[in-house]
């Protein structure tokens, strides 16, 4: 389990200025960060602002590749997984805690 790892689970494509936040918020007192984009959130993998927020050392990213592809995003974004509930599944038992959105 990491160390006071911070889960954020995103299902819609919105509240990106709160998610940011709470990103940068989490890094800032050291704890490492796990996002998975599932549903609408999904549409996030090719949003410039949620991207900068991988760039930050310790935030990891996974989406699911289901509704990627349901979604008709075909270019994957480097630096970001694309795989599917079992990347949830996994960020969850390796959480402290789980934001949802």
């Amino acid at each position: 389990m990491a160390d006071r790892q911070l889960g954020i689970l995103i299902t819609k494509n919105e509240h990106l200025e709160h998610i940011s936040g709470i990103i940068k918020a989490a890094r800032r007192a050291g704890h490492p960060v796990q996002v998975f984009l599932n549903d609408e959130g999904v549409r996030f993998s090719r949003d410039p602002g949620f991207l900068e927020m991988l760039a930050l050392d310790g935030v990891k990213c996974a989406v699911c590749d289901h509704f990627r592809e349901k979604l008709g995003i075909e270019q994957k974004t480097e630096g970001i997984t694309y795989g599917s509930q079992y990347d949830n599944a996994v960020m969850i038992h390796d959480s402290v805690r789980v934001l949802v959105f």
